[in-house]
């Protein structure tokens, strides 16, 4: 069997990151190759050796170029199956698939819809796009959502046909781990993802300070970057907290910095299944996170983590504080966390799953 995964890029990204481990444990099972839409992104540098990557290079806005250079590859390399992943490569995939007449096509929803700006023209684009996603739907053997969370907003929001939905949860790589201190006298949190409005980092900085006051030894530690970091870095001073909390920006080194500290701290308006949760729970930390999306469909309120209303900073910092006071808790959360992990959203599991569906077996 041949595969290829079509996505915009392989820049810093759940999506990205989720393709580049699943194109690695589906090499057990067939060829992998990956074409990148716009460009390659340095998460290319983690790909196995044996995954070609093909770049279109398209540059922003519409290109109907782009479906016939797709028909192009997938013709040239007789793939067997073609699998799209995210809104930006929905349509081409499915143009370039109609005129290849590939056997198998997939496509993986990771997250909401592309933002339009507000105007009478762009709820026409907006709309015609969504017109044309539920006519091509049915060239799809599958759409699969990582949540049911997602799924539901697809169905509703979008209106794509229940009949070819299916829900796969996304996996990491996680080997058993030895058990991890957690017996360390000052407490420190981390958070891992862009800094951007969606993240309400700015939520949790409230929540830090309010945890500070009352637990001065107490660290914060934001990996990732984005727009909102100027913002952050000012709130944190105006909070009084800016020698305790770190900005780490983009690092390559995350399972590293999870052995580090002792919480992930995950404060969206909206996740689908977040790749930093699960590779936290890999690591065997327990997660604070906002009962938002799918993010319940991971992280189980007092058995692997604690939940808390969307925006609530008082509700997040009693919840960071709760965990402050009990190194036995942080440790029998994590640890459950860890299994439950293993148990689902292992990589390999995952593949499996999508190796029968291409088969037609799901």
């Amino acid at each position: 069997m041949r595969i290829l995964h079509i996505i915009e890029s392989l820049d810093f990204g759940g999506a990205e990151k989720v393709v580049v481990d699943l194109t690695r444990a589906l090499l057990t099972y067939a060829d992998v190759d990956i074409c990148c839409v716009k460009n390659e992104g340095k998460l290319s540098l983690q790909l196995d050796p044996r995954i070609r990557v093909f770049c279109l290079h398209k540059g922003e806005g519409n290109d109907w170029h782009v479906p016939l250079r797709l028909a192009r590859l997938i013709r040239e390399h007789d793939y067997d199956v073609v699998h799209s992943h995210s809104w930006g490569v929905y349509l081409e995939s499915a143009l370039a698939a109609m005129l290849t007449h590939v056997p198998s096509l997939v496509h993986t929803v990771h997250g909401h819809y592309l933002s339009y700006p507000p105007g009478l023209v762009p709820r026409l684009k907006k709309w015609l796009r969504h017109t044309l996603e539920r006519l091509l739907a049915y060239r799809y053997d599958r759409i699969v959502t990582v949540s049911d969370a997602i799924q539901l907003y697809v169905r509703r929001d979008i209106g794509l046909p229940v009949s070819r939905m299916l829900t796969i949860r996304n996996g990491v790589p996680c080997a058993v781990s030895k058990r991890r201190d957690s017996s360390r006298a000052a407490v420190t949190f981390m958070a891992v993802g862009r800094l951007a409005e969606v993240k309400n980092h700015a939520m949790m900085l409230r929540a830090f300070a309010i945890t500070a006051r009352a637990h001065p030894s107490t660290r914060l530690r934001l990996v990732g970057d984005g727009p909102e970091r100027e913002n952050l870095e000012a709130q944190a001073r105006e909070l009084g907290v800016s020698r305790q909390v770190e900005f780490l920006g983009f690092r390559n080194d995350i399972s590293q910095l999870l052995d580090e500290v002792d919480v992930l701290l995950m404060s969206s308006h909206y996740e689908g299944v977040s790749i930093a949760i699960l590779e936290a729970m890999c690591a065997g930390l327990p997660v604070i996170a906002t009962r938002v999306g799918g993010v319940p469909e991971t992280v189980q309120d007092g058995a692997t983590g604690l939940l808390v209303a969307d925006n609530d900073a008082e509700a997040m910092a009693q919840a960071m504080q709760e965990l402050i006071a009990s190194e036995p808790e942080r440790r029998r959360l994590g640890e459950s966390g860890q299994a439950l992990l293993q148990n689902q959203f292992s990589i390999d599991i995952v593949a499996e799953r999508y190796y029968q569906l291409y088969l037609g077996r799901t």
